[in-house]
């Protein structure tokens, strides 16, 4: 099976690496503008791309909102072959935007790899390698899609169209939210008298050791901290301590911490006590 990847962003470029170090012939990577890659990427830039026919499996690696008019383009261009698979890698798109394509005798799905990219290639792809992706689209689309999966042995999980933003939103939380959260709590440390180096240097073990933790017991039973404990007298002294727009965030997590909490074992009365000291905005 030939793959050839168009967008060589971090997604293209750390797939075209991960997947030619699987053993899959990667026959090129294309995009608009010339830029440096890694060696052993053959990169093609301008129009279509020069080996579009050529390639079993087309990945469009590309934002999602450049993927219609590239799908456009494609289909134009009257290069996509019968029978040939073309893959997008969007979370919360589904395979009705390569509609055009199928009409043109493609087979049609998208390929979505769970895990953030690294801006460098190398990490990009060494991350890929073991990741869950996520499957939807035809079953012949599909099938190829699982076989990539397998060489970069992977795990495969298929989705329903319609799950796929309830999906990528709980992917959302589980990186970018992370991220956000870890930078709130590394302001509130730099505010405290840490260095910026000295916050995310205690910082970064404490976040992976509660990542491991929720991954091993699950997230009620790894809960740790003030309001897992019922412990109002601390919960009332953070609010008191932090600035409005921090306290706001504080707030508004702890809520949802409750519930948490309360799978964990947390009694109604503290959750009451909590709640009354959360207030209601």
């Amino acid at each position: 099976m030939t793959v050839g990847i168009i967008g060589p962003g971090r997604a293209g470029l750390g797939l075209a690496l991960a997947l030619h170090g699987a053993g899959v012939r990667v026959v090129g990577v294309h995009g608009r503008h010339k830029k440096p890659v890694p060696r052993g990427i053959r990169l093609s830039v301008g129009g279509v791309a020069p080996w579009l026919d050529r390639a079993d499996v087309v990945l469009l690696a590309v934002r999602d909102d450049s993927l219609a008019p590239l799908v456009r383009q494609l289909a134009k261009s009257g290069r996509v072959r019968r029978g040939q698979v073309l893959l997008h890698l969007s979370g919360a798109l589904t395979s009705r935007v390569l509609a055009p394509l199928a009409r043109a005798g493609a087979r049609v799905g998208s390929l979505h790899p769970l895990m953030t990219v690294s801006t460098e290639p190398r990490q990009a792809a060494a991350r890929f390698r073991g990741a869950t992706f996520t499957l939807e689209g035809d079953a012949a689309a599909v099938r190829s899609a699982r076989r990539l999966v397998a060489a970069l042995g992977g795990r495969a999980v298929a989705i329903a169209p319609q799950d796929k933003a309830r999906y990528h939103a709980g992917a959302v939380f589980a990186s970018n939210y992370v991220t956000v959260v870890l930078a709130a709590a590394e302001a509130m440390l730099v505010e405290a008298g840490f260095t910026r180096k000295a916050a995310r240097a205690a910082l970064a073990p404490l976040g992976r050791a509660s990542l491991e933790n929720a991954a091993d017991l699950g997230p009620a039973r790894s809960l740790t901290g003030p309001i897992a404990r019922g412990d109002v007298a601390t919960v009332r002294a953070h609010l008191g301590a932090l600035p409005p727009r921090e306290r706001a965030l504080y707030r508004h997590l702890a809520r949802a911490t409750l519930a948490l909490a309360r799978e964990g074992g947390l009694t109604r009365a503290a959750e009451r006590r909590l709640s009354a000291v959360l207030g209601d905005s």
